[in-house]
């Protein structure tokens, strides 16, 4: 069945059918229609702060360097050489005076330009043998690259977002711990068991002692009015804003931001409700909340007042994908005098290893012969906003093509 039958027999309100998730012919589409297109977060401009400085962000068969140029700027190529097409830069991080393929010794300067090229004939454009630029923005400190040439405009994500992040001053923070769990699953089971919180209750106990959205409507409302006084007068936005699906300006430019209340007790995402580390930005004390941010559906954040919790959802192949998350604090703190390592993941780590569980248990059931897509309940409510916003991409990269 081509795609677009898949999505035209696309039942309202269900999971989505076996072949989004077991078809090679799928994942190659949502290769191309949505991690050939998306913004997807490749890194945080803590990470390249002099000159010289690069990272490297690699996705499926795609590989981006992301530099800081000699006049400063942040600049993102694709890793390819203009010779024969090794990868310039092998390590994942490091400083350079120029980018030197490590094959035949090419070389690039930092803002792409071919440099030198050993024995080249002079009868050659050496302007037109420069690497090929990738798009990249940045947001509050968060570098987002787009493999597309002509990628989502970027511009109302920033417009609407930035007034909601900025007093988080995520520019000012930096990398506290990193972790890659691999999940043997397809991508998008594991984009959409963190789309709802219908599991929570069975499956995270530890989570939800803490956050209360995994309870209805009418239990959290309440607290979530007495966190919004709380919250104007801590500087926290409590905005509501979701332009994901068919609210997005366009396929793939999807946004959103939420704020909601923890339990009472409990001022961040930590074991006891305690705070974690030094408040972020201009926050001015804790409200007891959590944000729920998305730039693209790839790329969710949780904020808290005293860190951030960023994650990228990374495919490898049809039955495989993996979860990185990345914990951010204030630049200036230190660990082991301003957190403790182990305080500040240990609820989102123990929450993903469960959900690793979870999801794999979930992707040998949708092999199955016998697996039918099932009705989603209202708790799903993000659940049917992703397939929407999913299925829409894939639609409107199948119509382009």
């Amino acid at each position: 069945m081509h795609v677009t039958d898949l999505i035209d027999a696309q039942q309202d309100g269900h999971a989505m059918a076996q072949a989004f998730y077991t078809s090679p012919a799928v994942f190659e589409a949502d290769r191309r229609a949505v991690f050939g297109r998306e913004w997807m977060l490749a890194g945080h401009v803590s990470e390249i702060p002099d000159c010289g400085d690069y990272l490297v962000f690699d996705i499926l068969k795609d590989s981006v360097i992301v530099c800081r140029d000699n006049d400063g700027d942040v600049r993102a190529f694709a890793n390819v050489c203009r010779h024969r097409g090794s990868r310039l830069c092998i390590e994942a991080r490091g400083n350079v005076r120029r980018l030197t393929c490590p094959y035949h010794a090419w070389v690039f300067n930092l803002d792409g330009s071919l440099f030198s090229a050993r024995m080249l004939e002079e009868h050659h454009d050496k302007s037109a043998l420069g690497l090929f630029p990738v798009a990249v923005e940045i947001m509050e400190g968060l570098i987002y690259v787009s493999l597309a040439d002509d990628p989502p405009d970027f511009a109302p994500m920033r417009t609407h977002l930035t007034p909601c992040l900025a007093p988080f001053d995520l520019a000012n923070t930096k990398v506290a711990h990193r972790e890659i769990y691999p999940v043997a699953a397809n991508w998008k089971l594991l984009l959409e068991n963190y789309n709802e919180c219908y599991h929570c209750t069975p499956a995270h106990p530890e989570f939800s002692r803490s956050h209360a959205t995994h309870m209805s409507d009418e239990r959290v409302t309440p607290l979530n009015e007495a966190m919004a006084a709380r919250s104007a007068a801590c500087n926290v936005p409590t905005d509501f804003i979701d332009r994901v699906g068919k609210h997005a300006p366009a396929p793939g430019a999807d946004y959103a931001y939420n704020r909601y209340a923890l339990y009472d007790g409990f001022l961040t995402g930590s074991e006891d409700g305690t705070p974690l580390a030094p408040l972020l930005g201009q926050i001015g004390g804790h409200d007891g909340g959590a944000s729920d941010v998305y730039v693209g559906f790839l790329n969710p954040m949780l904020l808290y007042c005293d860190h951030a919790v960023l994650y990228r959802f990374l495919p490898i192949d049809t039955d495989t994908c993996a979860q990185e998350i990345i914990w951010m604090v204030h630049a200036d703190a230190r660990a082991g005098r301003d957190y403790d390592l182990g305080r500040l993941t240990w609820l989102w780590d123990v929450t993903t290893k469960a959900d690793k569980r979870i999801v794999e248990d979930n992707a040998r059931g949708v092999a199955s012969r016998h697996y039918v897509p099932g009705p989603l309940v209202p708790m799903e409510g993000y659940l049917a906003r992703f397939i929407d916003a999913y299925q829409t991409t894939l639609r409107q990269h199948e119509a382009r093509t």
